[in-house]
């Protein structure tokens, strides 16, 4: 019989945690939230998946701003992940108890709520990270729509600037990618920008060869998708030329398409034209 409650404790404990889990992706599905009652609802729902949940505060500090649980109040008894966004820090969520609790392996948290708060703290960061990008689509929209259409007649740069900078920025956005954290194996370039022909209206061709899930492949759009508008708009700055559509065109390859010598992937190791590595793992 104790073994049977043992393993209903645990069964129990676990549901806990999951439906915490469930609760979270829910709210980060939610586009009608500020990102303040985003985290305000978050400290509602975090101490539920914790093992004593009545005496369970949560405190989610983000940049200048700080969200706490209703009862919550600093206590010995903590512990704390923090919140990364672009490789910075940009806040940290805490767990405390409010009052002593049996100690689980010299610590009063058993180890399974220390993987808890490392996944929602990561899950929060990757919602942070496409909240930015899309803040920052949307700023560059309106930008557009309020830029005047007409052409004028500039002073054309210098036939081999266009590509220059290109080629330029392309470096930079490698060197500034973290490979490990979107799953990425290599970045290369090809086209235009490569091979130094590139115009006033010509985008950057990425190759990305990644290996991770579908999550990460959507973080690796928004990533790139970021770049392309605001390089669209340093075009624009520079030339006169609007490319609406952005001036990054991004290809992702798999292992599979890299073993199947997919169209891009050829290009890989092609004897002509071959895509020039900018960084790899």
């Amino acid at each position: 019989m104790q073994e049977i409650s043992k393993a209903l404790s645990r069964f129990f404990e676990r549901s806990k945690e999951l439906n915490c889990i469930y609760r979270i992706e829910e709210l980060m599905r939610r586009q009608d939230l500020s990102t303040e009652d985003f985290f305000r609802k978050l400290t509602e729902i975090i101490p539920g998946g914790w093992q004593h949940t009545t005496v369970c505060e949560v405190k989610i500090t983000y940049e200048e701003s700080v969200f706490t649980s209703e009862d919550y109040k600093d206590t010995e008894w903590m512990q704390e992940v923090e919140l990364v966004v672009d490789n910075n820090v940009v806040g940290s969520v805490r767990v405390v108890y409010t009052q002593p609790i049996e100690k689980n392996a010299d610590s009063q948290f058993m180890p399974e709520e220390y993987k808890l708060l490392n996944h929602i703290a990561q899950q929060v960061s990757n919602w942070l990270l496409v909240r930015r990008v899309k803040k920052s689509l949307e700023m560059l929209d309106r930008k557009k729509e309020e830029a005047v259409s007409e052409e004028e007649s500039e002073p054309e740069p210098a036939s081999d600037e266009h590509w220059k900078w290109r080629f330029r920025l392309a470096k930079k956005i490698a060197e500034k990618t973290d490979m490990d954290k979107f799953g990425i194996k290599a970045i290369y370039l090809i086209g235009s920008s490569k091979n130094a022909t590139a115009g006033p209206a010509s985008d950057m061709d990425f190759l990305v060869h990644f290996d991770g899930d579908g999550q990460k492949k959507e973080l690796i759009k928004c990533w790139f998708d970021g770049w392309s508008h605001c390089l669209a708009e340093m075009n624009f700055l520079k030339t006169g030329y609007m490319v609406k559509e952005g001036l990054v065109d991004l290809h992702l390859l798999t292992d599979e398409d890299i073993e199947k010598k997919t169209s891009y992937a050829v290009l890989i190791n092609s004897v002509n034209d071959r895509a020039r590595p900018l960084k790899t793992r």
